[in-house]
């Protein structure tokens, strides 16, 4: 996102600790510090991309994956850094480079871009320059009990160069999850990553309304 407020620590591109993937690469250790997850779909042209997953944005890793399934792309950059240390990991979405997931939105005409942001009301803001997509998502979740609003300016994704953007069409999608809205998708509120394994119904429900929301506007 090109600015976010992380559970509780306002951060912009000006407060990342690392102002693109090769210097965070220069510093952290790949399966030690964070990993990176592709899996392509040979066929489909809608990437799910979670690009602060992990312990950075808890629970936007297990939303894009579930989004994805079997029939679209789905890539992720993970932290792995004890839970209030994941935050040096953040590269804001303007300036995130890392290889394999360029690569991948170079062949993409159309990217869901999952994030999270800092609030104790379950909501969902959706930005991005997709407004065709953007519209059904909307509606979709709105349909199916969700609380959606346009995002913040500050998480808008509107810029050219959020990675959500970097497609063959040259524009995305970006959902803004709320921390109320992502504990609940897991069993008992724990967002700990041992019980991310546990969705909750709602869960369920929140990623059918966003797979819906395609397959209506490819119909």
């Amino acid at each position: 996102m090109d600015s976010v407020l992380l559970d509780g620590a306002d951060l912009t591109a000006a407060h990342d600790t690392y102002d693109d993937f090769a210097e965070l690469a220069a510093h952290e250790t790949e399966g030690v510090d964070w990993t990176r997850e592709l899996r392509p779909a040979p066929g489909s042209d809608l990437a799910h991309i979670a690009i602060h997953g992990g312990g950075i944005e808890v629970g936007t890793t297990e939303a894009a994956n579930a989004a994805a399934g079997d029939s679209h792309n789905y890539y992720s950059f993970r932290g792995r850094k004890r839970t209030s240390t994941n935050r040096v990991l953040h590269i804001t979405s303007s300036h995130f480079d890392e290889p394999r997931c360029v690569a991948l939105q170079n062949s993409m005409v159309r990217t869901v871009s999952w994030h999270g942001f800092h609030s104790t009301t379950k909501i969902t803001e959706v930005g991005g320059l997709d407004e065709q997509l953007k519209l059904w998502v909307k509606r979709s979740l709105q349909h199916a009990g969700f609380t959606v609003i346009d995002a913040a300016a500050e998480r808008a994704g509107r810029n050219p160069t959020n990675i959500c953007n970097r497609n063959l069409s040259g524009y995305g999608v970006q959902l803004e999850l709320s921390t109320a809205q992502r504990a609940a998708f897991f069993r008992d509120g724990d967002t700990s990553a041992a019980n991310r394994q546990h969705t909750t119904e709602e869960f369920s429900r929140y990623i059918e309304a966003v797979q819906v929301a395609y397959r209506r506007l490819r119909a």
